[in-house]
């Protein structure tokens, strides 16, 4: 066989692999794209509602909350309502007149209230959450590990945090806005579930079985 026909046979060969090599690439893509619509998409930071509640005196956690993927809808504002007598919503915000956070309510024929944080607050800064034992449960962790919902109005991101004292929560670690934690607060929960000091929870007249996450670090 002249040198010729071998190069004549080498391009016949290349041209005939070329679409089955086209194929297989096609192929490949369309499986990709597949696996990454089958990965379910987290949804930690969506907007959530508490249902019909009275405005809470901060932090609230409500289950179930159905419009999230694991029915936990999360308030983690700490910042709680200024013991005062007011005459208007100025009055309530002056700590921190840069956030429309309170309201003043005041009684037909009176003439002054009290400071009450607003529904309407509350409302616009609950997201939907979840459990998690760290912060890279609060993260996304690449194009099959979506956690975070796009366009979430958490600006500083979300960490995994102990944020409840009393009731079903407590104790228990749960993502949450770095935007509306106060770290001090965070901290000294911390410390006390994990040294099982928590009063509410962990300890307390009206605790009679200490919470699950009581002494877990």
């Amino acid at each position: 066989m002249t040198t010729t026909h071998l190069l004549d046979l080498v391009r016949t060969v290349v041209r005939s692999a070329r679409p089955t090599a086209r194929i297989a690439r096609v192929g490949g893509s369309v499986v990709l794209l597949a696996t990454l619509a089958a990965c379910p998409k987290g949804d930690v930071g969506a907007p959530c509602n508490h249902g019909k509640t009275q405005p809470p005196e901060s932090k609230l956690v409500t289950f179930p909350a159905l419009t999230c993927n694991e029915l936990l809808c999360v308030y983690a504002d700490s910042d709680e309502a200024p013991k005062i007598e007011c005459t208007d919503a100025v009055m309530c915000n002056s700590a921190d007149p840069g956030v429309d956070r309170f309201e003043c309510v005041i009684s037909e024929g009176m003439t002054s209230g009290r400071c009450q944080l607003k529904i309407e607050y509350v409302l616009e800064r609950s997201m939907c959450s979840k459990k998690c034992s760290s912060d890279a449960d609060c993260k996304d962790g690449g194009p099959t590990k979506k956690v975070v919902v796009e366009n979430t109005k958490c600006q500083s991101g979300f960490t995994c945090a102990r944020i409840q004292t009393l009731g079903e929560f407590c104790c228990d670690k749960l993502c949450v806005c770095r935007d509306d934690l106060d770290e001090a607060t965070v901290m000294d929960i911390q410390n006390a579930c994990a040294a099982g000091t928590q009063q509410g929870c962990c300890t307390g007249a009206n605790v009679d079985v200490p919470g699950e996450s009581c002494g877990r670090p």
